[in-house]
């Protein structure tokens, strides 16, 4: 069985996931938490230089979904928080 993930799809998975919580840092700042807008930027820019050095096996991509989900779920808590100020 092959276990290595296409580069493609583990590179794609990286950028989304940083994207995602570039996002997440965005709406923390506009709800006024500096420690988790930083956390957030933190994030993102390691889920970047992480996904270059590492080998693309499948359980490296499904923590990267994970990451996405959460990131997900911290975008639309918070977006959810914005709109009811």
């Amino acid at each position: 069985m092959n276990k290595n993930v296409p580069p493609v799809l583990f590179w794609a998975l990286a950028w989304v996931a940083s994207a995602a919580f570039l996002a997440v840092a965005v709406i923390e700042w506009r709800l006024g938490s500096t420690y988790h807008a930083v956390l957030a930027l933190v994030i993102a820019v390691l889920l970047i230089f992480t996904g270059r050095g590492q080998r693309p096996t499948w359980i490296t991509a499904l923590l990267l979904v994970a990451m996405l989900a959460f990131a997900v779920y911290r975008s639309l808590l918070g977006l959810a928080l914005l709109r009811g100020r």
